[in-house]
């Protein structure tokens, strides 16, 4: 498929490459340029408004109350925008996880995610693996993260477990209703693993992390909205095993076979 270039997106390095592998995360400063960040949050408060509502799946135009209360989101806002799209597919995006992920890459999704302030009812984000909630048969897959404001620690950036990725999978911890969290099940990963210190992130750098790295992140504790764009990939190896999930309902994927469809398209690096 033809890939856009988008020049807003710059190279990585070796170095970088070489934390992501070791550790399963990565901060990339700089990631994108100020015009593209602007670009995403102008398009995301115009779905979502200044005080962001959810964005239904069903209607890119309506907004609906949040699901679970303490955040917000614009579910796969690229195949609503196409600015958004130019971005998301880019070469230039694909090339950053590509080499993180060490070969071809498939798109998988993206999101815009804003974490509303602990006064307003929000919460931490508990210690998880994103993994176990996906319908992939697999590992490698990646999430690049991107803040559209500054967002120092106070504003809930992501701590990881270093290393964790290679440890296996634990369960899901997403939204249960029964209060159990990883570390209750597992309170051997924070001796087995050193955590990653608070990250002060500005606006266009970026954390990527291995969907299989345990992490969390704390309540925004300051007055505004942590305004994110989230964009996941795949390798093209990675197998679709059925189970329900909103960015694979309804595309007609079959059982244990890889995601070739338009929605999830192999995007070309050079």
């Amino acid at each position: 498929m033809h890939a856009p270039s988008f020049p807003g997106v710059r190279e990585i390095t070796d170095e970088e490459v070489a934390h992501y592998r070791e550790n399963g995360w990565v901060k990339l400063e700089k990631l994108f340029a100020p015009w593209a960040v602007e670009g995403l949050l102008e398009r995301a408060k115009g779905r979502m408004g200044e005080r962001p509502k959810t964005v239904s799946r069903l209607d890119p135009n309506e907004r609906i109350p949040d699901e679970y209360g303490w955040y917000s989101r614009w579910d796969g806002p690229s195949h609503a925008d196409p600015w958004i799209h130019e971005l998301s597919h880019s070469r230039a995006l694909a090339r950053v996880a590509s080499r993180l992920m060490g070969g071809p890459v498939r798109f998988y999704f993206d999101h815009i995610f804003v974490k509303v302030p602990a006064k307003e009812h929000g919460t931490m984000t508990p210690w998880h693996q994103d993994l176990p909630h996906h319908p992939l048969d697999r590992q490698g897959a990646l999430t690049i993260w991107v803040p559209l404001i500054d967002c120092p620690p106070e504003m809930g950036t992501m701590r990881f477990l270093n290393g964790s990725h290679r440890s296996g999978l634990y369960g899901r911890f997403l939204n249960r209703d029964d209060g159990v969290s990883l570390i209750d099940d597992h309170p051997d990963v924070l001796e087995r693993f050193t955590q990653s210190p608070p990250l002060d992130l500005r606006a266009g750098d970026a954390t990527v992390h291995n969907l299989a790295v345990i992490h969390y992140a704390p309540a925004n504790i300051t007055d505004e909205p942590r305004w994110v764009y989230a964009n996941q990939w795949l390798p093209p190896s990675a197998r679709y095993t059925g189970a329900p999930n909103h960015r694979t309902d309804g595309w007609g994927l079959e059982l244990d076979k890889p995601l070739d469809h338009p929605r999830f398209p192999l995007i070309p690096t050079d």
